[in-house]
């Protein structure tokens, strides 16, 4: 039978050493690949600058915010002032007077109408309600602690 011969190429190859006290053989790092490194830099370099962009807009948005809200203070204390004044015209007692007698017809009342009552001094009695004494007040009666009272003890 005839076929081709088959050649194999011998290449060198460096082993590491053995030790032959057992000790472990330091190995050697594997390299990374010198485009994982530039995309390592580049993030490590445009990530300060993406967060200091998102701090100004974050400044500009809120100083934004803070303008429009000063606007509308102002808006709303000259609004409160003109609502204050026109309440303080209206609850004016010749104002009612004017518009009882002109619109609704009204007339002061006459000596006939008016009556005097005379009342002595009303003494409410109030009852209060026996108080419920819980098992926690019990506890704190017991020993010794009690909470101010603003009405007399009963004897």
């Amino acid at each position: 039978m005839i076929a081709a011969d088959r050649r194999t190429k011998v290449f060198p190859v460096w082993l590491p050493e053995r030790s032959s006290r057992g000790e472990p053989v330091a190995r050697r790092r594997s390299r990374l690949h010198p485009m994982a490194g530039a995309m390592v830099v580049a993030v490590l370099l445009t990530l300060p600058a993406l967060l200091y962009v998102s701090q100004l807009t974050h400044r500009a948005e809120a100083g934004y915010t803070i303008l429009r809200l000063q606007h509308e203070l102002t808006h709303l204390r000259a609004e409160h002032a003109r609502l204050s004044s026109l309440a303080s015209v209206l609850k004016s007692p010749q104002r009612i007077e004017h518009y009882a007698t002109t619109e609704l017809g009204m007339a002061p009342p006459r000596h006939h109408q008016l009556a005097a009552i005379t009342a002595g001094p009303a003494i409410a009695q109030v009852e209060v309600p026996a108080e419920r004494r819980g098992p926690l007040r019990q506890l704190a009666a017991w020993f010794g602690r009690s909470e101010a009272e603003a009405r007399e003890r009963p004897r």
